[in-house]
């Protein structure tokens, strides 16, 4: 028992010199992958503002704000963190671990999985053109985590050849699979925003009704910044809504009779 435990030890200190010595290489590729991941929740968001035919309001919010409305930079980012860290930590200096079922698994997915992703997305921008809106999304939500088990086990492999020199492994599939990945990182953000935004432009979208004061017209909520909310008619002509802009002051969760008795969006939002 001595002796195993002391084993244990020695591995856990092996693989946190290991882990220490790869920081600067883990940063650097964190640093990347931040990015992507931020480019790809830039997209989804222009992609689905693109769609009401509201690009501007982006230009006239935070950065900050800008990016909360997506949670694909967060995904990503824990995602990519995660892999990169574990694979870094678990590989150790004799190569061995490429004789592992979870390492033919890698492969596999790296030698296949470009041509799946590019299979399904390609199904997707049919269904998108072809106004299934609703297909389009189920397809986009399962490209995802196709998408980030591709990065992975991509990701696996270059750790594997690079970290331990092993020349046996080829990178041929791994360089073709990078490509994949990098189109793909834009085409399922852009095609999730646009049509998220076509299920949102419809009157029974699950977007908040909402209400303006002196108005009867019926509201639904696409934005809220601060204290400047934007709107569109729940009914419009044509195929983008017309937004408008309207201070939080203004906005009621439920019609508002004489300066009345429901809650305005500036009080709901001290609310909370």
């Amino acid at each position: 028992m001595p002796s195993s435990n002391n084993k244990k030890i020695e591995e856990a200190r092996a693989n946190a010199r290991r882990l220490i010595e790869q920081g600067p290489k883990i940063f650097i590729g964190l640093f990347i992958l931040t990015g992507a991941a931020y480019l790809s929740g830039s997209v989804y968001t222009r992609s689905y503002f693109s769609a009401f035919g509201a690009s501007w309001v982006l230009e006239k919010v935070p950065i900050a704000i800008y990016f909360s409305q997506s949670w694909i930079p967060l995904l990503l980012i824990l995602f990519f963190g995660y892999v990169a860290t574990t694979n870094l930590t678990l590989i150790d200096g004799h190569g061995n671990l490429t004789t592992t079922t979870r390492f033919k698994i890698s492969v596999a997915a790296v030698r296949h999985g470009p041509w799946g992703l590019v299979g399904l997305l390609g199904i997707t921008l049919l269904l998108s053109s072809l106004e299934y809106v609703s297909a389009a999304i189920d397809l986009l939500l399962v490209a995802i985590p196709l998408l980030l088990f591709l990065s992975a086990s991509t990701l696996e492999l270059f750790v594997m050849r690079f970290g331990n020199n092993d020349r046996g492994i080829g990178l041929s599939r791994a360089y073709l699979s990078a490509a994949v990945i990098a189109a793909a990182l834009y085409v399922v953000p852009a095609q999730l925003g646009t049509n998220w935004a076509r299920l949102d432009r419809q009157d029974t979208s699950s977007l908040l009704t909402v209400y303006l004061r002196d108005d009867e017209t019926t509201y639904k909520l696409l934005f809220a910044s601060e204290e400047r909310w934007y709107v569109f008619p729940i009914r419009y002509e044509g195929d983008e809504p017309p937004i408008k802009a309207v201070a939080a002051t203004e906005v009621s969760f439920g019609p508002l009779q004489n300066d009345a008795t429901t809650q305005s969006g500036a009080e709901a939002l001290r609310g909370q």
